[in-house]
This record gives C-alpha cells, sequence and structure tokens, in this order.
C-alpha cells in the first residue's frame, strides 16, 4: 500500500514535467531562431487560461496539505489511484511525443513558418495535445482522488472541444485539399476507427 506522502511527491514530479516540457520546446524554438509566440487557435484563451489556474492551484493545494482538499476528495484504493499515476506518465510521455514532431509550428508566428505535421501522433490524430491533456487530468484526478479536479477539468475539455471545429476552419484556410485529405483519414482527438466497409 502506497502512503499518502510518496503520492503527493509523484503529483510534484510529476507537475514539475508537466510545466517543464512546454518551456523547453518554447525555449528551444527561440534558440533556434523561431519566433516565439501563441497560436492563433491552439493556445488557451482566457477562460481556459483561468480555469486551468484554478486546477493547478487544487492540485498545490493537495501537495502541501491533503486535508486543504479533502472536501472534494472521493475515497479511492491505493492501487487505483497509483494507476493515475501510470496514465499522469503516459500521458505526459504522449504529449512528449506531440511536442517533439511539432517543434517550431507550436510557435511560429508567420503563416508561411508553419507546416503541416503529420508524424508521430499527428498520424492518427489531430490533436494530440489536447487528448495527452485530457488524459493527464484525469490521471491527476484519479491521484488526488479529487472531483474537483475532474469538473474543472472537463469545463475545460469543452470548452476546447467546442472552438476546435473553428480552429481546423483556419487550418483548411492555410492547407487547403491538403489538410482536407488528412482530416478524412484522422480522427479529431481519438484515432479513427476505420469502418468494416473501408477494409473491404
Amino acid at each position: 500500500m502506497i502512503s499518502e506522502p510518496a503520492l503527493r511527491v509523484a503529483l510534484a514530479v510529476l507537475i514539475v514535467i508537466d510545466l517543464s516540457v512546454p518551456a523547453y520546446f518554447r525555449r528551444r524554438a527561440g534558440v533556434s531562431g523561431s519566433p516565439v509566440a501563441r497560436l492563433r487557435e491552439g493556445g488557451l484563451f482566457l477562460p481556459e487560461r483561468l480555469l486551468t489556474i484554478v486546477i493547478y492551484c487544487g492540485l498545490l493545494a493537495y501537495i502541501i496539505s491533503p486535508r486543504w482538499m479533502a472536501w472534494s476528495q472521493i475515497p479511492l484504493p491505493s492501487g487505483v489511484r497509483l494507476l493515475g499515476v501510470a496514465l499522469a506518465g503516459l500521458a505526459l510521455a504522449w504529449m512528449l511525443w506531440a511536442f517533439h514532431h511539432l517543434g517550431s509550428n507550436l510557435f511560429g508566428s508567420r503563416a508561411g513558418e508553419h507546416s503541416l505535421v503529420t508524424t508521430g501522433p499527428y498520424r492518427w490524430v489531430r490533436h494530440p495535445m489536447y487528448s495527452g491533456w485530457t488524459a493527464l487530468m484525469a490521471g491527476y484526478s484519479v491521484l488526488t482522488c479529487s472531483w474537483f479536479v475532474a469538473v474543472v477539468a472537463l469545463a475545460v475539455v469543452a470548452t476546447v472541444a467546442r472552438r476546435t471545429p473553428r480552429e481546423e476552419g483556419h487550418l483548411v484556410q492555410q492547407f487547403g485539399e491538403a489538410y482536407r485529405g488528412y482530416a478524412a483519414r484522422t480522427g479529431r482527438f481519438l484515432p479513427r476507427l476505420r469502418s468494416s466497409e473501408r477494409r473491404r
């Protein structure tokens, strides 16, 4: 049976990695000469950013003292909570893979600097960052046994899902038929399951 302090240390390590990965790629983009800027549609807008801050404040409160978040906790077996640690770790690895393949496209500010990325996780999913972040929040929710983290994360996911079609509209304008063809063979957030008719 894993102890509560060990789970808090695991969460702290995961969050440090979580926050360090985008900072690393942002710094690398700056060093390589690519302008560091927010994506026109891919970055968090104000409501998403504020809700995300609320989530991380809750996680920090749990790390400092679980009693501060006791009001939102649902009792879960330690084995289930360890699955939350594993899920968060896998989500971070997935996001790191996505960051690696996206490269300077994440931070380029001029349309001409962007290219259509279809390698790595982008081979199957058009928005692996969003699906990875959702899995990460699910892992954090299970690790901390917090329905509050889960509910606020779902609010962020709902907001992102609502604006993603508009984001893809900009990508169609930029890449035209290349993006339409890419969208036809990939899933938006999860890999597309081919129908039996397509296999024939």
